[in-house]
């Protein structure tokens, strides 16, 4: 009897875990649309993602202490096709990625992932309407599904009344279409991240919650999952340049020497004819002219790629946290951009306006915040631009104090 008690309870636990799963998928996607994760797969760097181990956690319902994945006696691994495609021939190709489960040692009834990915790929729907197919791994799964929480977010669960024995095969595919403006050394990571939406947490478990199957569980999340990626074979091209302009001092007189304005020149970029010109003026602004404070001035300035590169079609550059326009249209062997800047009264931190930027400062900054002591001026203080003087605009100017993080 007590045999049969035991199935009973087991049944039901897992019924309850199927009706989860299945019936709250959909607000699982509400709910994590709510409270977004980060997507590390969508810096757009091209760089590959590999699995964090340490965001797992351990759920508390075990009721067990915790569990070491280094006692786990197997080899299970849960890993993403890495896939190289040959350039020109790749752009708006539809690219199947195969999620393949291989080495697991106890069966699974209940499992549940989230996937993401490189928004630049696009998510190609099969004829359920649905972003991933389940694969031959969970054919004896009676219940799978899938939805796209968010651009960047898939989820993926599969349930089965018995614990099923998974065989080395597919778990589950997704459809992805290339950019059509793919090339040489673009790279679109995929993979997994441990995620609890609120609803159910990811999962990979028999349906009486075995020693043996947590202990597994443990390990796939901690230590099992390798993440993947679509690449476009060849040597990357330059992509972007994040340059820093240092703003015009009243009095400061015009050059056109860029170490004279910009501090950190890639090596991979030349920067040269540079032209000043003074935005909303008729008169004439060329080099030798001083700088009038307030006032925006237009920087015009030409890169180029050095050792013979060339600069990607999406070739971007970023000064001072702000996209240069492009003067041109085929930008790969290099062309002029031009970006504003304004003059600024005086040295940015010197708030007492005494030629010097130290602890005095900070004081004054302090005591503005404090309301004891109102800056006439209070955007001299802004630090870092927010529009608000605050403790952090106190941070930075300690910063550039002691010489760790530099104002300019």
């Amino acid at each position: 009897m007590r045999k049969k008690s035991e199935r009973s309870l087991s049944f039901l636990t897992a019924l309850m875990m199927a009706l989860t799963l299945a019936l709250f998928l959909p607000d699982t996607a509400v709910r994590a649309k709510s409270a977004p994760y980060e997507n590390y797969f969508n810096k757009q760097d091209d760089k590959e993602v590999r699995y964090d181990g340490s965001k797992w956690v351990q759920p508390p319902s075990w009721n067990c202490p915790t569990i070491n994945p280094r006692n786990y006696e197997g080899g299970i691994m849960v890993f993403f096709d890495k896939i190289g495609l040959e350039p020109g021939k790749a752009n708006g190709k539809i690219q199947r990625v195969y999620v393949s489960v291989h080495g697991a040692t106890d069966p699974v009834s209940m499992m549940k992932f989230h996937v993401f990915y490189d928004t630049r790929l696009k998510v190609v729907n099969n004829s359920n309407g649905d972003p991933v197919s389940p694969g031959k791994a969970v054919t004896d799964f009676q219940d799978t599904g899938s939805k796209l929480v968010e651009d960047g977010q898939i989820a993926f669960y599969a349930y089965s009344k018995t614990d099923i024995e998974l065989s080395n095969a597919s778990l589950f595919t997704i459809d992805f279409q290339i950019p059509e403006d793919a090339e040489a050394g673009d790279f679109y990571p995929i993979g997994m991240s441990y995620t609890d939406d609120g609803v159910v947490a990811d999962t990979f478990i028999d349906s009486k919650c075995t020693e043996e199957g947590k202990l597994q569980m443990t390990y796939v999340f901690t230590k099992g999952i390798y993440n993947g990626y679509l690449c476009i074979l060849g040597e990357p091209k330059i992509k972007k340049a994040e340059l820093t302009l240092k703003n015009p001092r009243a009095g400061t007189k015009s050059t056109t020497d860029p170490k004279a304005w910009f501090s950190n020149i890639p090596n991979d970029i030349t920067i040269s004819d540079l032209e000043w010109t003074e935005r909303n003026s008729l008169d004439d602004f060329g080099e030798g002219d001083a700088f009038k404070p307030g006032k925006f001035y237009g920087l015009k300035f030409k890169l180029t790629p050095t050792n013979g590169d060339t600069f990607s079609k999406k070739f971007q550059v970023i000064v001072n946290g702000k996209k240069a326009d492009y003067q041109g249209n085929d930008i790969t062997n290099g062309g002029f951009f031009i970006t504003d800047i304004e003059a600024l009264e005086r040295l940015l931190g010197d708030i007492n306006n005494d030629g010097k930027v130290n602890v005095t400062d900070i004081l004054k900054i302090a005591a503005h915040i404090k309301g004891k002591r109102i800056l006439p001026d209070p955007k001299i203080a802004d630090l870092n631009g927010d529009g608000k003087v605050n403790i952090t605009d106190i941070t930075k100017l300690a910063a550039h104090i002691k010489g760790k993080r530099l104002l300019y």
